[in-house]
């Protein structure tokens, strides 16, 4: 029985903040699935941010350092600012993303691996996608998130961030720690769950949806003052 060819150029997207085992099972399969591999930072102006606390060179650089045995021909790392923020998806989001991508390998994927994120469905019209394969990964099999990452380095658990990252990013635990509270939204984080006394994840995701819903909340408005 024959092999089933490579496809070209396989595409995942994700804003990667900071990766995850989880994401890493989205680029092992388009190294395989694919002759190259486009791994597309969004959000990439944000830095500082609570969605986004890392600038999008330390989340490149996270990337290269997982996959070292990887050319930069065969995997290819960009970032890509929102349009206008990241609860911005429609139609156009997905003709903004394929012109990138275009503009880059004079050509679209042959491939687009996500999780099954119900909001994946609205990138793209149908004609923007009629030449290119989906791979969609179920969410259960990516059950980390880059918030409980933030959040372990948050109260400092460095044995459960090493269980949800690549062994070979282990090295820069410190430094990246230290990166995160430089921001002042998670010092407050911080010092909110330092004060509750139980410092674990939990308590960290509680104080932490707090935030994030006052942040969406912001960004919404935002989003509805543009289209009026």
């Amino acid at each position: 029985m024959s092999s089933i060819p490579k496809r070209d150029l396989g595409v995942v997207i994700g804003r990667f903040c900071p990766i995850t085992l989880g994401h890493m099972t989205l680029f092992d399969t388009s190294l395989s699935f694919c002759r190259r591999t486009f791994i597309i930072v969004g959000s990439a102006q944000e830095r500082g941010t609570l969605r986004n606390p890392f600038p999008v060179e330390t989340r490149i650089k996270l990337i290269r350092e997982a996959y070292p045995e990887e050319s930069e021909s065969s995997l290819l790392i960009g970032g890509l600012n929102d349009m206008t923020n990241e609860l911005d998806i429609n139609v156009d989001w997905g003709k903004y993303l394929k012109e990138n991508v275009e503009n880059k390998f004079s050509k679209f994927a042959s491939l687009m691996i996500y999780g099954n994120d119900e909001y994946r469905s609205k990138w793209f019209s149908a004609e923007d996608i009629k030449d290119t394969d989906e791979y969609i990964i179920a969410r259960s099999r990516l059950p980390i998130s880059a918030t409980m990452v933030r959040g372990f380095l948050t109260i400092d658990d460095e044995r459960s961030w090493q269980k949800c990252s690549a062994e070979l990013i282990h090295y820069l635990y410190k430094e990246l720690r230290e990166e995160l509270m430089s921001v002042p939204v998670y010092k407050e984080i911080y010092d909110q769950v330092r004060r509750s006394k139980v410092m674990d994840l939990d308590t960290f995701m509680k104080v932490y949806k707090r935030y994030e819903a006052e942040d969406r909340k912001k960004k919404l408005e935002k989003l509805n003052q543009l289209k009026k």
